[in-house]
């Protein structure tokens, strides 16, 4: 088999496994807000949070793998793929990133418009009920805030490194070692 039938296999494999968990996020999603999808084993998670963490890792590795997928391809269609999963990526993102800045005011009592309230208030009482209501939900409401920025910022870095054809980490080696000189 040649090198570029190999290179279309290996395209068409990862396309289809970071589609089907895409798809599967999305469904989690839904599963996990209280619809039924039929994926019960969601549903069946006791702890929200639990739920919510088989959603993000099932959407970072269907992003993940779509954005090594885009990268594979040549010119347009590369710039194109990429700019497509960072776009789908941001948009999935920002809910993820906002729910946690919305749980500093819900977490010391605030009451907010109610589609965002309940989309924050079962989360926020769910990590009162794990760790208090105390400093330390403040620390994983940080920590989920910088997971969410870091969510937002690496695939926007990537993608303007895949469209502008720099290869980032050459250029950090270079950068370090040079100031080790």
């Amino acid at each position: 088999m040649d090198e570029k039938k190999k290179k279309i296999i290996k395209q068409s494999v990862m396309i289809v496994v970071a589609a089907l968990f895409i798809i599967l996020g999305i469904m989690s999603i839904v599963q996990a807000t209280g619809s039924n999808v039929g994926l019960g084993y969601i549903s069946a998670i006791p702890n929200i949070i639990l739920r919510y963490v088989v959603v993000i890792v099932t959407n970072a590795i269907g992003i993940m793998l779509m954005s090594a997928a885009a990268g594979t391809f040549d010119g347009k269609v590369k710039t194109v793929f990429a700019i497509a999963v960072c776009v789908y990526s941001t948009i999935m993102t920002i809910p993820l990133f906002m729910a946690f800045i919305l749980m500093y005011p819900v977490g010391a009592g605030a009451t907010l418009p109610e589609f965002l309230d309940s989309m924050v208030r079962e989360i926020v009482e769910a990590f009162q009920a794990l760790v208090g209501n105390n400093g330390w939900q403040h620390v994983i409401y940080t920590l989920g805030t910088i997971m969410g920025a870091i969510f937002l910022a690496v695939p926007i870095l990537s993608t303007y490194c895949t469209v502008k054809d720099i290869d980032l980490f050459k250029v950090i080696k270079e950068k370090l070692t040079k100031s080790d000189s």
